[in-house]
């Protein structure tokens, strides 16, 4: 029986044993099963890490990261790649190592005040670069915090700004040259979106003192004006400009140049951009032009009738001598026993002619001599050039000269001022006498010509066939106080130029394939309308 119990209990305890033998292999598998899961868990975690550190350190920006008290635990590649320090330099380093001394106490006070209350804070500071050069950069800091909620990391990123920051003071800079452009030359601009039709007024009032933007300045006049032009400006490819008038809140008139055109953004959005210019300076010191050439062109002509004082003394005196010659005869026909009165009849009829001749002769010496502004009115051209003809015939006498005219017929009607253009026309006519005074081997003839010159112009012609001019004068020939003639001021042609460019035309000079000079100008024609309503007047 001993043997028997021996032997089943042997047999148990090598079951039991082969049990826990089956049992520690399963648990030994199992643990190798674990461990190969956390080698794996580890190596894909270490992975993560590496491509974490990897996107941390390659990414655009610096990247930093602060321990609760604000000091430096962890930098990126980027960061050390830009300040040129390692990560063990910065050990026990708190937010100074790199920022300009400058901007270091505004840092400083951000995280003392930051820090208590764990908020996010951004600011603009300059940070070194590993050059040496400080450079502007855009910083952000944000806490972490546990799960109650205390904060345990900062983190931060910075972007450099500095060429922003360059972008934006030369744009300042530029709108400061802008500016103060505008100001000296009196000038603003403006932007009007077409679609909506409205915009803001121009970028600097034309009127001082303002309180605000487009305040100080009525802009019912150009308002007004823009209603009618600027719609056509938007529709053309091409500049638009107009000049108007604004009415100021102290009842000035400022007269202002608008220049604009159809500009379209890289939006699509069209919209019309212009400049206005004050031009009540110029358009003052140009009435005051007008006001000083029309004194002198006065004083000029007073001055003319003095030297062809004998010119008019014969023209009056002709029609007065004959006056009295017919007056004495028809006497004489009276006191005959019988009195012829058909001869008186005739005389007295040729004394009234010339009484009517020389009161033409003093209208003509009256008007000439008439200090008033310019008076537009529509005239035939040649019979403005035969009424200054008439003035200077006995000036030609005087020097021996031959008028021709030759006088095209049906020319249009010009609107000019009769007495400015009788003045230029005796200048040049007078001119051409005096140029023809020394010659001795060759007949004196002076020719006045008209003819159409294109379509819309009539031109007229001085030529004579004097001595010329040198050709270092011919340039200088129509400037003030530029003269070839001994005793001359050097101002008739100056004088000449002016009313004719008033007119709208053009005076120039030039010489003949033969002799002498000729002197051309031009006036526009009259507009066909008006033409009709004078010749029926």
């Amino acid at each position: 029986l001993f043997v028997v119990w021996i032997s089943a209990a042997q047999k148990r305890t090598a079951e039991s044993l082969r049990r826990a033998r089956d049992e520690l292999r399963a648990t030994v598998a199992e643990l190798e099963k674990l461990n190969t899961s956390l080698r794996a868990e580890n190596a894909e975690r270490m992975r993560a890490e590496r491509e974490l550190q990897v996107t941390i350190d390659t990414i655009p920006a610096l990247a930093a990261r602060y321990r609760r008290d604000g000091s430096l635990d962890f930098v990126n590649q980027t960061w050390r790649t830009y300040t040129g320090l390692s990560q063990d330099s910065l050990q026990g380093q708190r937010w100074g190592a790199t920022i300009h001394p400058d901007d270091l106490p505004k840092v400083e006070a951000a995280w003392r005040a930051h820090l208590p209350s764990g908020q996010a804070f951004q600011m603009e500071q300059r940070l070194r670069r590993a050059d040496g050069e400080y450079r502007w950069h855009w910083v952000r800091r944000v806490p972490l915090r546990d799960e109650n909620g205390e904060v345990i990391r900062w983190y931060g990123v910075g972007h450099d700004i500095e060429d922003l920051k360059r972008a934006e003071r030369a744009l300042q800079r530029s709108e400061t040259y802008l500016a103060e452009a505008q100001r000296l030359s009196s000038t603003g601009s403006f932007a009007r979106k077409i679609a909506l039709g409205s915009g803001p007024p121009p970028r600097r009032p034309l009127a001082e003192p303002h309180q605000g933007e487009g305040e100080g300045t009525n802009y019912t006049a150009q308002a007004a004006r823009d209603r009618q032009g600027l719609p056509e400006a938007a529709q053309s490819e091409e500049d638009y400009e107009y000049e108007g008038r604004l009415l100021m809140p102290d009842g000035d008139i400022k007269h202002i140049h608008v220049r604009a055109h159809r500009h379209v953004s890289e939006a699509g959005e069209e919209e019309l951009v212009g400049a206005v210019m004050d031009v009540t300076a110029t358009r003052k010191a140009q009435e005051a032009l007008q006001i000083a050439q029309t004194a002198l062109a006065h004083v000029t002509r007073v001055t003319m009738l003095g030297e062809m004082s004998a010119s008019i003394a014969h023209e009056v005196s002709q029609p007065l001598a004959a006056v009295i010659s017919n007056g004495e005869a028809g006497l004489r026909w009276l006191r005959r026993e019988r009195p012829d009165t058909e001869e008186a009849r005739a005389a007295l009829e040729h004394i009234v002619g010339d009484a009517h001749r020389a009161t033409e002769v003093i209208r003509r010496i009256r008007g000439f001599s008439k200090k008033a502004g310019p008076q537009m009115v529509q005239l035939d051209i040649n019979e403005v050039v035969e009424e200054a003809a008439a003035l200077v015939r006995h000036e030609a006498l005087r020097h021996g000269v031959a008028m021709r005219l030759e006088l095209a017929p049906g020319l249009p009607l010009v609107r000019v001022d009769r007495i400015q253009l009788q003045q230029v026309l005796i200048n040049l006519l007078v001119n051409g006498m005096e140029a023809m005074a020394t010659l001795r081997d060759r007949e004196r003839v002076l020719i006045a010509r008209t003819k159409r010159d294109r379509s819309d112009r009539v031109l007229v012609a001085i030529e004579d066939a004097g001595i010329g001019i040198a050709p270092e004068d011919a340039k200088r020939l129509f400037m003030a106080f530029h003269t070839t003639k001994p005793d001359g001021l050097g101002m008739g042609l100056s004088i000449c130029r002016s009313i004719i460019e008033a007119h709208g035309g053009r005076v120039w000079a030039s010489p003949n394939a033969g002799p002498g000079m000729t002197f051309r100008f031009t006036i526009s024609a009259d507009a066909p309308r008006n033409r009709a309503s004078a010749s029926g007047h």
